[in-house]
């Protein structure tokens, strides 16, 4: 049976209906996430995962190095055995516990060697799969940090970004999945960075080409919502290109981060941007985090950031839909989204002082790394 995609905006929501399928799964559940913390949050899931292992399912985790850094042995420590097996993204170097749960086998020399050559490859990437059926993938980590907006408990959780799929797309999620399990040779980006399009449209391509094709055919609208907006060269000039010939180039970004450079960093394309006619917004209401585009009646959500980071290191994971009803929806989002943000325009951005707008242009020496 297939479900229509269904979108999630609130943690609570997106981590109850994980839980949820993971309790009734039957056969098989893999899960892959960045951060993995043994919180409130956290624990809820290695429960059910844990519960899920008990019953005879056969569990496959796959955390990243860096992301889970502090709590990825626990992790493997607890769900050790039986139908249940953990891996380690490219551990951290000096992690020597993690070594023997690091995706990539051989003797400690051999990996300690491998990890230094690799510690700027990460698996940044969100996705569960359950008994085949339906995969949950988007922007949410696990961990409590994200419902909320400031470190003293305050606020309201974080904007994030999840969905739910079902249907053919599941089987194709699960191969791309296979495929880093295994860490199958090739191209970097073509094993693991894919845009994955729905259904019969699947094109496995880099990431980042992939992105310029989805821009490249756009002809109504580009609206794109980014917390660590940084874009290469090629996307740059492209959204530039699509300004000038009259689309509808909208981009929201954060004014305050979870990263303190980013903000400023972000703010060194505004001149680039407003120029052409592309209208920018800051954010001003949560900690913004999601990763999503809008372009003409498709959208695109997942784990991608806008920055050479996600585009050209880490391993990412994204899915490209059609359906008319998530397109809509998304889109309200947007435009909420640009109720809550302050737009910047060519005028107010050159009335800043000129420290500020000298230290978002210094703050570019280091984008080849963020």
């Amino acid at each position: 049976m297939v479900s229509l995609p269904r979108l999630f905006f609130d943690p609570h929501a997106y981590f109850a209906d994980l839980v949820e399928h993971i309790e009734r799964a039957a056969r098989e559940i893999v899960f892959e996430i960045y951060i993995f913390e043994l919180d409130a949050v956290g624990m809820r899931v290695l429960d059910a995962l844990e519960s899920a292992v008990d019953r005879g399912v056969t569990v496959r985790i796959l955390l990243d190095g860096v992301g889970s850094y502090r709590h990825a042995s626990r992790i493997a420590e607890r769900l050790r055995g039986g139908t249940c097996e953990v891996r380690i993204f490219h551990p951290l170097p000096w992690d020597f516990a993690a070594y023997r749960n690091a995706l990539q086998a051989g003797r400690w020399y051999s990996q300690l060697l491998y990890f230094i050559a690799s510690i700027n490859r990460r698996d940044h990437r969100k996705l569960c799969i359950v008994d085949g059926k339906f995969a949950w993938l988007g922007s949410f980590n696990l961990t409590a940090e994200h419902f909320e907006t400031d470190h003293d408990g305050g606020g309201e959780y974080w904007h994030d970004t999840g969905l739910r799929v079902s249907g053919p797309m599941v089987a194709m999620l699960l191969a791309n999945f296979e495929q880093v399990w295994h860490g199958k040779r090739g191209s970097f980006g073509e094993r693991s960075r894919r845009f994955l399009v729905h259904q019969a449209r699947s094109h496995r391509r880099q990431g980042r080409r992939r992105l310029l094709a989805v821009l490249a055919h756009s002809q109504t609208r580009i609206w794109i919502t980014n917390a660590y907006f940084n874009p290469s060269r090629p996307v740059l000039k492209m959204l530039r290109k699509k300004a000038t010939r009259g689309l509808d180039v909208r981009v929201i970004v954060p004014s305050r981060s979870d990263i303190a450079l980013f903000p400023t960093l972000s703010r060194s394309f505004y001149s680039d941007l407003l120029r052409v006619g592309i209208r920018v917004f800051e954010y001003r209401h949560q900690v913004l985090h999601s990763k999503t585009l809008l372009v003409d009646d498709q959208a695109l959500i997942g784990s991608t950031n806008l920055n050479y980071r996600s585009l050209l290191h880490d391993l990412e994971l994204d899915v490209l839909l059609d359906d008319p009803g998530l397109v809509e929806t998304l889109g309200r989002r947007f435009i909420e989204d640009i109720a809550n943000s302050r737009e910047i325009t060519l005028k107010s951005w050159r009335e800043h002082p000129w420290l500020l707008r000298s230290l978002s242009w210094i703050s570019r020496l280091l984008r080849y790394w963020m």
